[in-house]
């Protein structure tokens, strides 16, 4: 099979020739293995990109991969304030979001009035930023720079999963522009407020993810989300702010023939049931390893592909037989019958031994279900 086959028949639950292999192995995971300095990286989209592609390369590549670097301009041009190394923080740090409730009450009407891109766009950026509009300009076109050149290296390299659209969920966004205590303050005591900004948000997010997918000819949209579970929420919450939002996307990217792949950090059991109410094959779900994740393949299955969670201290901690186990028991319990993606509990951490790393993708290409 080739690549995109291969994934494709996982998503289906049609059994693969072998289990399909998508790690979240990002940049700092390359500085990391390659040894490089991370800061130095994040000050050249060239030396970034680069350094992605040499370790899809070293490690003789994998069957789906983001690989355009996350660098401070990605997540200005979407109105996220962060610090990055090598720029605001020391060099080996790591991309620190900051929470300093820069979105006020005020601007979810601004937001349900004319949209979050918009608002970004016209106001925000230059909140959370010290760009001007030439700033700007020179942002964009270096930022399409690289998201062109990494299209054509997912071309060239044939990856099953080529990722060009990467959205926060709304709910996500909202909670990191306002902190998570002032996001949940509003749920309480504004919550018209919020759910206004979100049905525009929701609109928004829908049609540029249709138009951005039919510019590229890819199909693929990453969304991730850490705040809605009931790890920290309780059900009541999920189901007014989060579920009805995530249903409307969903739905309408799949009848377009687009399918999500949903990161979803921290422990969603109590929520993985509603999960059923989107359509067959429609979204993936990349579990972290707080995720019950046998569990969640006995809810979904025949239903929704599941991808799997070697965690960070395996990769950092662990062995290569360790390594090797887990892969092979995740292989074992969820790919019987298609429905599995083997990738790692949120991202491959910077720290990755080498010998891991190795051992995860070889474990992967080689391991047959077993005989037992």
């Amino acid at each position: 099979m080739t690549p995109e086959e291969r994934v494709e028949a996982a998503i289906n639950f049609e059994k693969p020739d072998r289990v399909p292999i998508v790690p979240l192995a990002t940049l700092p995971c390359a500085a990391g293995i390659l040894g490089l300095n991370l800061g130095e990286l994040h000050k050249s989209p060239k030396k970034s990109l680069d350094a992605m592609l040499k370790m899809f390369d070293d490690y003789g590549g994998w069957d789906g991969a983001n690989l355009m670097p996350n660098l401070k301009v990605f997540y200005n041009l979407g109105g996220f304030k962060v610090k990055v190394p090598g720029i605001d923080l020391p060099d080996n740090y790591q991309i620190q979001f900051v929470e300093d409730e820069s979105m006020k009450i005020e601007d979810y009407k601004t937001v349900a009035d004319i949209g979050w891109r918009r608002f970004v766009k016209e106001d925000y950026l230059y909140r959370i930023t010290d760009m001007k509009k030439e700033d700007l300009i020179k942002a964009r076109e270096e930022f399409w720079r690289m998201a062109w050149k990494a299209t054509y290296e997912f071309l060239k390299r044939k990856v099953g999963i080529k990722l060009s659209v990467s959205y926060f969920h709304p709910f996500f966004t909202l909670s990191l522009q306002r902190s998570l205590i002032k996001f949940t303050q509003d749920l309480y005591y504004r919550p018209e407020l919020v759910e206004k900004a979100l049905d525009t948000m929701t609109e928004d997010i829908i049609q540029a993810g249709i138009s951005s997918c039919k510019k590229t000819g890819f199909k693929w949209i990453f969304m991730p989300e850490e705040r809605a579970e009931a790890a920290i929420y309780p059900l009541k919450i999920f189901e007014r702010f989060w579920w009805p939002y995530t249903k409307r996307m969903v739905e309408a990217w799949h009848a377009e023939g687009l399918i999500v792949w949903f990161h979803l950090d921290q422990c969603w059991d109590l929520n993985i049931p509603y999960f059923k109410e989107l359509p067959k094959s429609s979204v993936m779900l990349d579990l972290d390893g707080l995720t019950d994740i046998f569990a969640a393949k006995e809810i979904l299955k025949n239903h929704l592909c599941i991808m799997s969670d070697v965690s960070a201290s395996l990769f950092s901690l662990g062995t290569p037989k360790d390594i090797e186990a887990y892969c092979k028991k995740l292989i074992d319990k969820l790919g019987v019958d298609g429905g599995h993606i083997l990738g790692s509990g949120c991202e491959v951490p910077p720290n990755c031994k080498p010998e891991n790393f190795k051992t995860f993708i070889e474990t992967g290409k080689t391991y047959q279900l077993s005989k037992k």
